[in-house]
């Protein structure tokens, strides 16, 4: 089980280093929607106990 703050901080970080390599290669919408779910993903990080932390990932 993760926790949802460490689900949150992987998105968060993914999110910008997916969003760098497309704006390397000019992929702007596609970094811009990266950067939107960073942004969504580091208010989560953030929040202070409004949800449960933990979930349950599944593949």
């Amino acid at each position: 089980m993760e926790s949802r703050t460490h689900v949150a901080h992987y998105a968060a970080t993914m999110a910008r280093e997916l969003c760098r390599m497309c704006r390397k290669v000019e992929l702007d919408d596609l970094a811009y929607l990266l950067e939107v779910a960073a942004a969504e993903a580091t208010k989560v990080k953030q929040r202070n106990g409004s949800a449960p932390d933990a979930v349950q990932l599944s593949a």
